[in-house]
């Protein structure tokens, strides 16, 4: 994880804490604290983890400064790895809309950081057939 992805990853953590105690509710106050652990103890070796650490770090964060926790933090955090969380909240859509299939793992065919830091290259396979690619490039770098 980059030391700019780890700030605000501290960030939405030490929001979360000074926020999450003006929650009515007493159980979604003890939910955003294991939610908080669980993320917390994910190591940030790789970018898809560190990836997936941050998004439902920042979703946590604007749900308990809205005073609305609801999705995945409806629930305590899982024993095992998090899946992404376009495909948890794919699921829950599916859940509630029951004539569309379960989604499947969403995971890149390809994703590449440039040694420099300034370019990233993501590519994913569309079912049904073509694929789907994001690039990003920095003049200043993505790690700072």
């Amino acid at each position: 994880m980059s030391s700019k992805e780890a700030e605000e990853f501290r960030n939405a953590l030490l929001d979360i804490s000074s926020h999450m105690v003006k929650l009515d509710c007493p159980f979604d106050r003890v939910r955003c604290a294991e939610w908080a652990r669980k993320l917390a103890s994910i190591p940030d070796d790789y970018l898809e983890t560190s990836k997936i650490k941050n998004e439902y770090a920042q979703l946590l964060r604007i749900q308990v400064r809205n005073k609305c926790v609801h999705g995945p933090f409806e629930h305590p955090p899982p024993r095992g790895a998090l899946s992404p969380l376009a495909e948890y909240l794919g699921n829950i859509v599916c859940k509630e809309v029951s004539f569309l299939p379960k989604m499947g793992p969403i995971s890149p065919v390809l994703h590449h950081k440039s040694p420099d830091g300034r370019a990233y290259v993501s590519v994913k396979q569309i079912p049904g057939g073509g694929v789907l690619c994001y690039m990003a490039v920095s003049p200043d770098g993505l790690e700072s």
